[in-house]
């Protein structure tokens, strides 16, 4: 009885240290912050919350990589490839709206300028795709993702899609939107206290 309890007890330290660390892991892995807020595009305004959760942004070889795989689906039009090619690549966010389940950031970077602060996001699998009906239009493009252009407007933050605005390869050799005039959501910094703090 005594080897049982000792054995137990023995168990109960090992699962409870791993249970420690793997929490430890996931504070490493914290969002870098968290955009809220709502979009007009749902069938029932109940359902219109979208939340944005950033992990971190693409690195440069990685992003050139996924525009070079865009331009190869503008060519062959194989939405299969490119899927499959994006789902190897690192997440580095997440978009939540009220479908059961949630999209994900494979491709994302920022600018600073003080004229234009944004960042664009590629989420798969394309946006509206979860749930059809749950939103006023489908998405009725073939294209396995949906791009995201995230415009800084003073405390307030605009997003748009490629659902409504075609993607476009910049000077800089970044996919961006021709135009991010169409509001998808307005959006607000949500980030929690204690990770703007540890920031």
């Amino acid at each position: 009885m005594k080897i049982r309890n000792a054995f137990t007890t023995a168990s109960r330290v090992l699962v409870t240290g791993g249970l420690l660390a793997s929490l430890s892991l996931g504070a490493h892995a914290a969002a870098l912050f968290t955009l809220k807020g709502q979009t007009l595009d749902t069938r029932l305004p109940s359902e219109g919350e979208v939340r944005v959760s950033m992990l971190g942004w693409t690195e440069p070889d990685k992003a050139d990589a996924v525009v070079e795989q865009y331009r190869q689906f503008l060519a062959n039009n194989d939405a299969a490839a490119l899927s499959k090619f994006l789902q190897q690549q690192d997440t580095k966010g997440y978009l939540f709206t009220k479908e059961a389940t949630g999209y994900t950031i494979k491709y994302a970077w920022k600018s600073d300028d003080e004229l234009n602060p944004r960042m664009v996001l590629l989420v798969t699998p394309a946006l509206k795709t979860r749930n059809p009906y749950m939103w006023k239009q489908k998405n009725e493009s073939t294209a396995p993702f949906t791009l995201i252009e995230v415009q800084t407007k003073g405390e307030e933050m605009l997003m748009s899609t490629s659902v409504d605005t075609p993607i476009e390869i910049n000077l800089q050799g970044d996919l961006e939107l021709q135009d991010a005039a169409a509001v998808f959501a307005r959006l607000r910094d949500d980030t929690p206290y204690y990770l703007k703090q540890s920031s």
